[in-house]
């Protein structure tokens, strides 16, 4: 039997998901399916629109079989350590054959091409992007520029126009894949890299249609809400599965959702206005004087949106700045961040979910994996105890995350943290 990996963050489960992996599972010829899966802050820096239990049973109602939680060490991060820490956990099962992702080009062989040339990192590519950035922008631009300079003047092994080039390393499925590919080579995986051409809207689209994209769906959502209409009508009903929908009712009617990265608004607001110039210089992507932009904005801002708004610019790019917002929100500082590098990378399979033919995988993982299963967090951690080892400090910081999730529920008394020592693996029976 093979085993296909896939890397996902199902925010909220849609159509294009359901195609993604449905296409997946034929390209594959796989029997089984192992999702590893972002869980309450995403690799953009923001929180779930709903928590990772909720986004669980959508994956397992839509045909995965065994959920896996990337640590929040990981999924809070640039795509080469989202990458990293999600492809390390795949190899580190010994059971998946495949990883399967969606990309613009729908192309391996260029990906798989580029992705070696990032893994072997010349020392010509490293220079070429220290002279982007010396021109003002952002590292993703650099590094896309620099790519394309040196394909063109030092490899003539790959048939591609610089168009087709172009394309490859601006458009943000494709760069994932790349870093998928990047770390496949880096931990010499015998995992075999895969891709499905993404169908309906780019990420960044807010059109809302049947094969709408993420964003979309929650930006309907978000307009509903600001507008005190219902959050769920009948254009998102299309947008995705029946299942999907009635779980996001449910979690939204229990009040435990709609989560918008507007909600932690105070809590970043006071930190940045509290915390000094120093400590700031801490946090990973902090260069170039960041932090006397983050302290000017911070006394002027009255909210998120304002915030990232005074502080972004053409070098230092929204996303980079949400994400070191949401580090400094859960305490997840550069010195932290490098002590679970040098320990090599996850600690351990949280366990999420899963349903009979992943009760199966479930056994052959604990016959074959490389780390330690968690499946209740209380026989590997205490809530009064203080961490003794790396694997801890790491649970810990996933279990703060989720302490500061909850603090944004709409429903008060679902605000209470200590969730993740009650929460079961959610079972599809």
């Amino acid at each position: 039997m093979k085993t296909l990996g896939i890397i996902t963050e199902y925010n909220p489960f849609h159509h294009g998901h359901k195609i993604h992996l449905n296409k997946s599972l034929i390209k594959s010829n796989a029997d089984r399916t192992i999702c590893i899966m972002s869980g309450a802050f995403l690799q953009r820096g923001t929180p779930a629109i709903v928590n990772q239990w909720v986004r669980t049973k959508m994956a397992l109602q839509a045909g995965v079989d065994l959920v896996i939680q990337l640590p929040i060490a990981y999924t809070t991060r640039s795509a080469q350590y989202f990458a990293h820490g999600a492809v390390k956990l795949l190899t580190a099962t010994n059971i998946v054959d495949y990883l399967c992702f969606g990309s613009e080009i729908g192309e391996i062989t260029p990906l798989k091409f580029i992705g070696r040339l990032l893994a072997d990192q010349p020392k010509q590519l490293d220079q070429l992007i220290k002279q982007e950035l010396a021109t003002g922008v952002s590292y993703p631009l650099a590094r896309s520029k620099a790519l394309i300079k040196l394909l063109q003047s030092n490899f003539n092994s790959i048939d591609i126009s610089v168009a087709k080039l172009k394309s490859i390393l601006t458009n943000a499925n494709n760069i994932l894949g790349l870093e998928y590919i990047r770390a496949l080579n880096n931990l010499n995986s015998s995992i075999i890299p895969l891709t499905i051409k993404r169908e309906g809207s780019n990420y960044h689209s807010s059109k809302l249609e049947k094969i709408a994209s993420a964003s979309a769906i929650r930006q309907k959502i978000k307009e509903n809400h600001n507008s005190q209409q219902s959050l769920l009508d009948t254009k998102l009903k299309k947008t995705m599965p029946d299942s999907t929908f009635k779980l996001l009712e449910t979690a939204f009617k229990e009040g435990v959702g709609p989560i918008f990265y507007e909600n932690f608004t105070l809590q970043i607001l006071t930190l940045l206005r509290r915390t000094t110039h120093h400590h700031l210089r801490n946090y990973e992507g902090v260069t170039g004087g960041l932090e006397n932009r983050f302290k000017d904005a911070a006394t002027k801002a009255t909210s998120l949106s304002e915030l990232i708004e005074l502080i972004k610019t053409k070098r230092f790019t929204q996303t980079r700045i949400q994400r070191i917002l949401t580090q400094l929100l859960l305490g997840l500082n550069q010195k932290q961040l490098n002590k679970f590098e040098l320990a090599g990378g996850p600690q351990y399979f949280r366990i999420l979910g899963f349903n009979q033919q992943g009760r199966k995988l479930l056994k052959l993982l604990k016959e074959r994996a490389e780390l330690p299963i968690i499946t209740k967090l209380s026989n590997h951690f205490r809530s009064n105890q203080q961490p003794k080892d790396i694997r801890q400090k790491m649970l810990l910081s996933d279990i703060k995350a989720n302490n500061i999730y909850s603090l944004t529920y709409p429903k008060l008394t679902a605000r209470q943290g200590g969730v993740d020592f009650y929460r079961q693996p959610v079972i599809l029976t």
